[in-house]
């Protein structure tokens, strides 16, 4: 991902980025389940969606803990969203981070409450972390599909 812009919002630093290439709804659930898996884990706060325009946003981070933090296993994140939303405390940055990501763009939008973090290490400070998310979330979805198309070859299912 490259490091689109950085600005300061009562607060908050929040950090643009684009991803390599445009993604969709599966992408973003690969995504998040590997922020979730990787990094928040139980430290999970928020998990939400919104229809187009950012309306009708929904928290069901309640609906996630039932379903032992696996997403596809939550019925209502199988409808397709304009955004998803994952908030927890980062194991990896040692701080609470939000991390959206926005249909069919490739845009990614990390949130983070310390100017003074990003300050003190540089505004490419989560570079690394954010192209992680990346290539972890198209090789959960490129497994993802490679299991399914064998499951169907050999009538698995």
């Amino acid at each position: 991902m490259i490091l689109h812009s950085v600005r300061e919002t009562k607060g908050w630093m929040i950090m643009d980025y684009n991803s390599t290439w445009g993604y969709g709804y599966e992408f973003m659930l690969d995504a998040v389940q590997g922020i979730i898996d990787t990094d928040f884990r139980d430290q999970t706060k928020k998990l939400s969606t919104a229809g187009a325009g950012g309306a009708d946003e929904k928290n069901h981070i309640a609906e996630v803990r039932e379903a032992d933090m696996r997403l596809l296993k939550v019925p209502a994140l199988k409808e397709e969203c304009s955004s998803l939303v994952v908030a927890g405390i980062s194991s990896i940055m040692e701080l609470p981070l939000q991390i959206a990501f926005f249909n069919e763009t490739n845009i990614v939008r990390l949130y983070c409450p310390s100017k003074e973090f990003v300050e003190e290490h540089g505004e490419h400070v989560f570079d690394n972390y954010m192209n992680s998310i990346e290539i972890n979330g198209y090789c959960t979805g490129a497994k993802r599909t490679a299991v399914e198309t064998y499951r169907k070859e050999n009538n698995l299912d």
